[in-house]
């Protein structure tokens, strides 16, 4: 029984978008002075994307019994995608591939996070530092929708929680992986800075906030996006950060040496919260693994370069299909 696993407190947190909020020990408490101002949002940048359709959430439970919200869309029948969103993110990040003609072609599925969205969130150190609990949660996510060999895409911290279930379950039931603007590795030097975001005095917080999220974007959402943005990043409990900045990636290099399923690797040349050397490393790693660099594009490719991520995907997929042994 999990005690505080529907717990989460009320409080503001912060809009770390991606795993550089995993780098705390390299925080500097004036680093928000020495970013550009907060920018205007630029007419081109206002564009109105379509509605998410309907969908029929479902739960699955992981082998530590928590409840994950699971999101299914696209065609049935169509190969198999599943996103893994960034550090205080859901779902709704990958709005941009939902609505998008993938859909029309295949079978996509999404999920919160444990601590994120609408999934369970204890506050209890294990459920997010001890081995292959990350890793058991995806696997839990495809056996409990049914996906007989997806592709994974993981979005910053989805790079860590792809590790951590290649470590646990190795790569045999997935067709290929994705790992975009992804952390591999917890080396400071592959990690932008942060703002203040674990400061007490709430302004200060409220601030780094709202920078962690302009810091996401080459060329800033529109305003209404971003607020939409803000408001999920709030659901995370404040004491989730804590915790989380301590998962293990010991035995990481070595899952990556031993991926053999099509891997590509995309980056935002812009990334101004996992550099650009974080993918260049990941892809010397993994043997075959391609590297695709979006210039002028922040940590968000699939947002900011939505047209050309979902065609660079919707080809990946079917080549990783095609290359794929029979099951």
């Amino acid at each position: 029984m999990v005690s505080k696993a529907k717990r989460w407190l009320p409080r503001v947190w912060i809009a770390t978008v991606g795993a550089g909020a995993l780098a705390l020990s390299s925080a500097a408490a004036g680093c928000a002075s020495e970013r550009p101002p907060e920018p205007v949002v630029a007419a081109s940048a206002a564009v109105t994307r379509p509605a998410l359709p309907a969908t029929r959430q479902i739960h699955v439970k992981t082998p530590d019994g928590l409840s994950i919200a699971v999101q299914p869309w696209g065609a049935p029948e169509g190969p198999e995608i599943v996103f893994i969103h960034g550090l205080s993110q859901s779902h709704l990040s990958w709005a941009p591939q939902i609505t998008s003609g993938l859909a029309e072609q295949f079978r996509l599925v999404t999920y919160d996070l444990r601590g994120h969205g609408v999934s369970d969130k204890p506050l209890e150190a294990a459920f997010y530092q001890e081995d292959r609990r990350w890793g058991d949660e995806l696997a839990a996510v495809i056996e409990g929708t049914g996906l007989k060999r997806p592709v994974v895409v993981g979005w910053s911290l989805g790079g860590v929680v792809i590790l951590d279930y290649l470590r646990a379950h190795g790569d045999r039931k997935l067709a290929g992986v994705v790992f975009v603007d992804a952390v591999t590795s917890f080396d400071p030097a592959l990690l932008g800075q942060m703002p203040p975001v674990t400061s007490e005095d709430l302004p200060t917080r409220l601030g780094a906030m709202r920078q962690f999220l302009r810091d996401c974007f080459a060329v800033p959402p529109p305003p209404a996006e971003f607020e939409t943005m803000l408001a999920y990043n709030a659901m995370v409990p404040v004491e989730l950060h804590a915790l989380i900045k301590d998962i293990s990636l010991a035995g990481a290099d070595e899952s990556l040496r031993a991926l053999s399923v099509p891997t590509l690797v995309i980056q935002g040349a812009a990334d101004r919260l996992v550099k650009a050397a974080m993918s260049a490393r990941t892809t010397s790693l993994v043997h075959g693994a391609r590297l695709s660099t979006y210039e002028g594009v922040g940590h968000a490719p699939f947002y900011e370069a939505s047209e050309r991520f979902n065609a660079d995907l919707a080809s990946f997929v079917r080549e990783a299909n095609a290359a794929a042994p029979p099951r």
